[in-house]
């Protein structure tokens, strides 16, 4: 699940460079592609919101573009802008949905998702209603942090997509919507998949998802400890989140299987 706050927490490591705020600008700015990547990256990593104008700049770069069309830096400004989370980012990033390179497209629905404004939520939504293929599975989720119901008849179909993270994707969003018990069929059937890859992401769709009874799972997936620990975290920030049952409730599902794990 690409768009969980772990999705959202990957720029986060321990910085290789401390860089002074001018000096990471002026890299951004300057002629080597691997300072400019850097530079933005260490922009979001260290949340200082006067990176949001050179970043947004970054944002429409045409100088780092690879053989294929794609567009690196433009990736790393729209990651950086959604970790710093300004509102000021918004508008480049709605226009960045239409760029050519759809790991661009995929990177402004995540960080759009940050933002949380809600006037991300319309062309979010128009790009999910696209002929055209698009990073279905982060806009999916984008929609889904952004609490808009409006797009649940849109993202319905995308349960029978041929991606399995797609599915999984709409599953959790969906349940968020409608606490269906149905949908959580598509997330356990997942949890137990081979693939060590869609196991990861199921389970943290399935902690996405609040479904809090879905807590032992969690605890007992064949994935690494400290990931089921920190999927049941986050299924106890998302119930809290969502306030559809009680802090004692939510905490006596979750707890214990935190406690049994740590």
């Amino acid at each position: 699940m690409n768009g969980s706050p772990t999705r959202i927490a990957s720029n986060t490591a321990v910085l290789p460079q401390q860089l002074t705020w001018e000096q990471a600008v002026a890299k951004l700015q300057g002629a080597d592609l691997q300072d400019r990547y850097y530079a933005a990256w260490y922009l979001g990593t260290v949340r200082d919101p006067r990176g949001v104008e050179p970043l947004l700049l970054a944002l429409q770069d045409e100088r780092d573009r690879t053989a294929l069309g794609g567009y690196p830096l433009r990736r790393n400004a729209a990651k950086a802008l959604g970790q710093i989370g300004d509102a000021r980012a918004l508008p480049g990033l709605v226009a960045a949905l239409t760029c050519t390179d759809l790991h661009v497209r995929e990177e402004a629905a995540y960080a759009l998702a940050q933002l949380q404004d809600a006037r991300a939520v319309d062309p979010l939504l128009a790009l999910l209603r696209s002929p055209e293929e698009q990073p279905w599975e982060a806009i999916i989720e984008a929609l889904g942090q952004l609490n808009a119901r409006q797009a649940e008849e849109a993202i319905r179909p995308f349960l029978g997509h041929a991606s399995r993270r797609v599915q999984s994707a709409a599953a959790w969003v969906l349940y968020r919507f409608t606490q269906a018990e149905e949908l959580t069929q598509i997330l356990t059937r997942l949890l137990a998949d081979p693939n060590s890859s869609l196991r990861q992401a199921a389970l943290f769709d399935l902690a996405e998802s609040g479904w809090v009874a879905g807590a032992p799972l969690l605890a007992t997936a064949d994935v690494a400890l400290n990931l089921r620990i920190n999927a049941l975290k986050r299924l106890f920030d998302v119930a809290l989140q969502l306030g559809q049952l009680p802090l004692v409730q939510v905490a006596e599902l979750i707890i214990p299987e935190l406690d049994r794990l740590l």
